[in-house]
């Protein structure tokens, strides 16, 4: 269950981030689409989520240290291996709080320009 609230606040602030890059692309779809691509499968990728990122070359685990979806992703295979109170939940639960607030404040701020 914790993994599943991780999980939820974390896609609440990508959803309102990816919100506020509809509000912003309007009429140019195209935009949307182009910016959310270019920065998904970069983020997923970095983020361990589909290769471990610790066999990869220092400057790839670098970069993985700078997205906050590498500590979602740590959390909740600490989860799956019954670390609840392990620090790499703690952090992911961390991460994914941050990245729920700076969503939410960016989302709202958005709507209430475009209103």
């Amino acid at each position: 269950m914790l993994g599943l609230v991780i999980l939820s606040v974390c896609c609440l602030g990508l959803g309102s981030l990816s919100y506020t890059l509809a509000l912003a692309a309007k009429n140019q779809e195209w935009l949307f689409w182009t910016v959310q691509q270019t920065l998904l499968f970069p983020l997923l990728l970095l983020a361990g989520m589909l290769l471990p990122i610790e066999a990869g070359p220092a400057w790839l685990q670098t970069l993985a240290k700078g997205n906050p979806l590498t500590y979602v992703v740590d959390a909740e295979r600490a989860l799956f291996n019954g670390e609840i109170w392990a620090s790499t939940t703690v952090t992911g639960a961390l991460a994914a709080a941050g990245v729920g607030t700076l969503g939410l404040l960016v989302g709202v701020r958005a709507m209430r320009r475009s209103a």
